[in-house]
């Protein structure tokens, strides 16, 4: 029962964040294709190789499950990991991880009791319209980095 309270804290607090009614997706709501996946992660892959930087690179959807998952010649299953929990935190809140990271910086350090998030900068709401369709979350450089190569990957 313990997990069931903690899943549902977490989604209420991803909806307060995002100012979206996580709850009230329907089934239309539009989808993110492995298509589109595809794109974005070989968009964030060039990316990161003009940087020289190996990164993993991973893309959810909007519920924050993995369509696409990789990681780049000699990156650490680590980095792969923590990828994956950017882009869940990316698709969860709708906003850059980097905002919430500065906020757990400046002196709010509740978001690191959220189950399941990762206030780590790097990652990247996939946005269809002002709909969230998913996340791209990346590992491997520095946090700045890692969000230039999900905002290359996100094609802002």
């Amino acid at each position: 029962m313990t997990a069931q309270w903690a899943k549902l804290s977490a989604v209420m607090v991803a909806t307060a964040l995002s100012g979206s009614s996580a709850l009230a997706e329907t089934p239309s709501a539009p989808l993110l294709s492995l298509a589109q996946a595809k794109a974005v992660a070989d968009r964030a892959e060039r990316a990161a190789a003009e940087k020289k930087i190996e990164v993993a690179i991973v893309v959810v959807n909007r519920e924050g499950r993995v369509i696409l998952s990789h990681r780049m010649d000699g990156v650490s299953f680590v980095n792969l990991a923590l990828a994956e929990k950017k882009a869940v935190t990316a698709a969860a809140t709708g906003v850059p991880t980097s905002i919430l990271e500065q906020a757990v910086d400046s002196g709010k350090p509740s978001l690191l009791s959220v189950p399941e998030i990762s206030p780590v900068g790097g990652a990247v709401p996939l946005m269809l319209g002002a709909r969230v369709i998913g996340g791209v979350g990346i590992s491997g450089g520095s946090t700045a980095d890692d969000e230039k190569i999900a905002s290359a990957g996100a094609d802002r």
